[in-house]
Parts: C-alpha cells; structure tokens; sequence
C-alpha cells in the first residue's frame, strides 16, 4: 500500500507498492481509530485508516497461524474498505490496498485488476504504474513491466523504488550483476525502502542484494513468483500454506467483497472500475486489458 503503499506492494509494495501507519510493534492503533471512525462514520479516510490497521493485524495472526484472529480482522478490513467506497467511490487508496490483500492471497489476477482499478481513478498516480509493474514483473512480463516502471518515471516516480523494481525485474531475468547494481542505487537513494515488504515490517533490514533475495524467498509475498530466479540463486521458496478452511473463508469474503463492489460500481459505470464475476474463474488475461488501457492514454 507513508504513500508507500503502492509504491512498493512487495516491493514495489514495499510500493505503495505501496501513509503514514502507525507500527503494530508499538501500541496498538486499532482502539484510537475504531474511535475516531465512531466518531465521523462518515469520513471515508477515517474507515480507511482503520481498515489499514485491522489488515496489518490480520498479516501479523496469519504469520503466527492464529487463523480465527486472522479471518475476524481480513472480514473487518475489506468491511471498512467496502465502507471508505460506498462513501467515495473515486477513492483509488482501499482498490490499491486490496491489491495487496490478493498478493499476499496469491491471486495475481486480482491484484492486478485491483491495481489496474487504482491507476483508472488516478491515472496521474505514479504509485499506481510501479505496483502495475512488480505484479507484471511476478507473472514474468518483464518488457510490460519495464513500460509501465517508465511511465511512473514520466510522472516523477520515487527514484529509489523504481531502482528498487528494476533489481527485482533483473532479478528475474537472471540479470544478477545488474539486479546488485539497482538494489545498491536504491539502498543508497533511500535505506527505508527496504524497512517493509507487502506493508508488513521486515524483522531484520535489508541492506544488500543478498538480504533481499533470501527475504522475498522466505516470504509467501514473494517467493512464490520468482521460484525460478530463487532457484538461480540457489535458495528455497517459501510457499504460502493455510488449512482449508480458512482458503474456504478467504474465498467466501472475497465473493462478497465482489458482490459489493458491483453495487456500487454498477451505478458508476463512468469510473471505469472493472470487477469480476466469479473469484472461481481460471485463467484471464487481465495483463491485456491494462496494458490496452496504457495505450490508450
């Protein structure tokens, strides 16, 4: 999802890719702000900011494999999400953090058509072209992603995240010597933007190449779309495993969360936001119909 939001999303998420969230290592935010939103249940940013709080805790139960907590605050999240858009339906800030929900789910389809929504409510957001790219750039689109990185440039992207997507791009590519050089220029640029990964705290910091490669490896936010790059680098992917029933869980939220977002952008067809059907649907090429929608601008 600090505006780094979009401007990481695992990365690039550490984009948000990514607002200034408070840390759940200190005291916990979530009483203040389920105050605050009582208090203006009006106020989309309000919602928002708690949904924001409620998620980040859900990450940190799921991490612990304390699966009751992490269903109670994921239902709690994309609620007050649901909320933040009924109230302002142009808002791209709870479409981009949803992309980041999906990323972690790992359901990149829907991430990108989350972001791909951001980018439609804000298309002057460059926070919106480096999260399109890293989720290009983790289905192995590396020529999209590239395009889409320069846009963000061309709207004054944040220089150390864009070095930061070009380390992973070339990463993937198998472009080691080059993928060190972007991490070092990022490092260098700015030593925060490697403080969080997908929004969530890095317990120890990233200061090098090699801190990176093993991290995202380690980490079911990333490992399990550079399986081939951690392969090359000789480390083990760590994959993302739930019970099924909270996958079963997961996915009855993520219907209802459709089955909202089509009743309030269905009366805002101008807005251009796209939702689909069914989560049960296969294969999409959503990758397309962003990448029409950059040529048409």
């Amino acid at each position: 999802m600090r505006q780094r939001i979009g401007q990481l999303m695992a990365l690039g998420l550490m984009a948000v890719l990514f607002m200034g969230m408070p840390s759940l290592a200190a005291e916990d935010p979530i009483p203040g702000l389920e105050r605050e939103r009582d208090a203006s249940p009006r106020r989309a940013a309000a919602r928002h900011d708690l949904a924001e709080a409620y998620y980040l805790r859900a990450r940190a139960a799921l991490d612990d494999q304390r699966y009751p907590e992490y269903e109670q605050d994921l239902g709690r999240a994309l609620d007050e999400w649901i909320v933040a858009l009924r109230l302002e339906p142009e808002s791209p800030r709870p479409h981009t953090w949803m992309g980041i929900v999906a990323i972690y789910q790992g359901d990149i389809d829907r991430a990108l058509r989350s972001f791909a929504n951001a980018r439609r409510l804000a298309p002057r957001d460059w926070v919106n072209y480096t999260n399109i790219a890293e989720t290009m750039i983790y289905r192995g689109r590396l020529d999209s992603a590239e395009k889409f990185l320069r846009r963000g440039e061309d709207l004054r992207a944040d220089p150390a995240i864009v070095e930061l997507n070009m380390s992973l791009l070339n990463w993937r590519a198998g472009r080691l010597d080059d993928a060190q050089y972007h991490f070092e220029e990022a490092y260098h640029l700015d030593p925060e933007v490697v403080k969080t990964w997908n929004e969530a705290p890095i317990s120890s910091p990233l200061r090098t190449f090699d801190d990176l490669t093993r991290y995202c490896c380690g980490s079911p936010s990333c490992g399990p779309y550079m399986g081939e790059a951690c392969e090359a680098s000789e480390l083990e992917v760590a994959e993302r495993i739930v019970p099924a029933e909270v996958a079963r869980q997961e996915l009855v939220l993520e219907m209802e969360r459709r089955r909202k977002l089509r009743e309030i952008y269905g009366k805002r067809r101008d807005l251009g936001v796209e939702i689909e059907e069914d989560p049960r649907e296969k294969e999409r090429a959503v990758e397309i119909e962003v990448e029409r929608d950059q040529d048409q601008e």
